[in-house]
C-alpha cells in the first residue's frame, strides 16, 4: 500500500480559513446550519499541508452535522497565533455540550511540521 507524501507548504492560514468557510457556506440550509469563520487581518505563516488540513476540517463538519441534533447548528473556526505557528479551533453548539477540536500549524517546516490534533470536550 502506498501512502501519500505531505505536500507541505507555507500557507497564510487567516485568508485560507476564510476561504475554505465561504466554499462551504453555499451547502448549508440557511436557519437550519451555519458555519463562520472567526479570522483576523493580521498575516500568520504556517506550513501546513493543504489537504490534510482540508480533510480534518470537512471531518468535523461532518461529525457536527450527524450528531449536532439542534437547530440552528453554529460551526465556529478560530484562528489564533501561538507561540511558533497558529491553532486553529473548531466548535459547534452540538446537543448536550460545545464539542471542540484544535489544529496546531507550525511556523517553520521540520520536524514538527506535521499538525498536532488536539480533542477535548468542553462543557457548556
Amino acid at each position: 500500500m502506498k501512502k501519500a507524501l505531505a505536500k507541505i507548504q507555507k500557507t497564510e492560514i487567516n485568508t485560507y480559513i476564510d476561504e475554505f468557510v465561504k466554499a462551504r457556506q453555499k451547502y448549508f440550509t440557511v436557519g437550519q446550519e451555519w458555519l463562520e469563520a472567526k479570522v483576523t487581518d493580521e498575516k500568520i505563516y504556517v506550513q501546513i499541508d493543504r489537504k490534510q488540513l482540508e480533510e480534518e476540517l470537512d471531518d468535523m463538519i461532518k461529525i457536527s452535522l450527524q450528531f449536532g441534533r439542534v437547530l440552528p447548528l453554529e460551526m465556529k473556526i478560530q484562528v489564533r497565533k501561538v507561540a511558533g505557528g497558529a491553532e486553529i479551533s473548531y466548535m459547534d453548539n452540538g446537543a448536550g455540550s460545545w464539542r471542540c477540536g484544535r489544529i496546531y500549524a507550525p511556523e517553520k517546516a521540520g520536524r514538527a511540521a506535521s499538525p498536532e490534533k488536539r480533542w477535548g470536550v468542553q462543557i457548556a
